[in-house]
């Protein structure tokens, strides 16, 4: 039986409020209904993938400690739409991004770090960035974006973004 698509990733947040803040407001996941566990916690849905963020207790180390970062986990790779515009909201909030252009694949990419110092990459299909848009520093425009079609837009191959439209669902 093969596997179908990563369900979820949990998270042990120090600051439950800040984190869930972070996913929803800066990184634009939609908050969802959880069940009632007996600890805090809060459900985002991004596409058919979903970030379990836990607080109080249940995020604790044995030692009664928070760990930071990703632990064995080095990061966590985000396909997304719209490079210029979500860097310009990391700057405007006071994020620190890392850029990195492997025009060479048609990626652009931004990397981040949560509240709890959790890496999250971000990798943009260049060419269905929209129209004019400027990728990392020191690329221009020329000779990326379908015209602002969009993740899913129509391009040399059909469908940009792994066949996926917004927010990871099938057209």
């Amino acid at each position: 039986m093969p596997l179908i698509d990563l369900h979820h990733i949990a998270i042990k947040a120090k600051d439950l409020d800040e984190t869930t803040r972070f996913y929803a407001e800066v990184l634009k996941m939609r908050q969802v209904p959880r069940p009632p566990f007996d600890f805090p916690g809060a459900w985002l849905q991004m596409g058919y993938t979903m970030f379990h963020i836990y607080g109080g207790a249940a995020a604790k180390n044995p030692d009664g400690g928070f760990s930071e970062g990703g632990a064995a986990v080095d990061h966590i790779a985000l396909r997304a739409w719209g490079f210029d515009e979500m860097k310009q909201g990391f700057a405007e909030r006071g994020i620190t991004c890392r850029e990195n252009d492997l025009s060479d694949f048609g990626l652009w990419q931004l990397f981040i770090h949560d509240p709890n110092g959790v890496r999250i990459e971000l990798n943009f299909d260049a060419t269905q960035e929209p129209s004019g848009s400027h990728g990392p520093e020191g690329h221009g425009p020329e000779g990326h974006g379908p015209g602002g079609r969009g993740p899913g837009g129509r391009g040399s191959k059909g469908r940009g973004a792994g066949g996926r439209g917004p927010g990871g669902r099938a057209p």
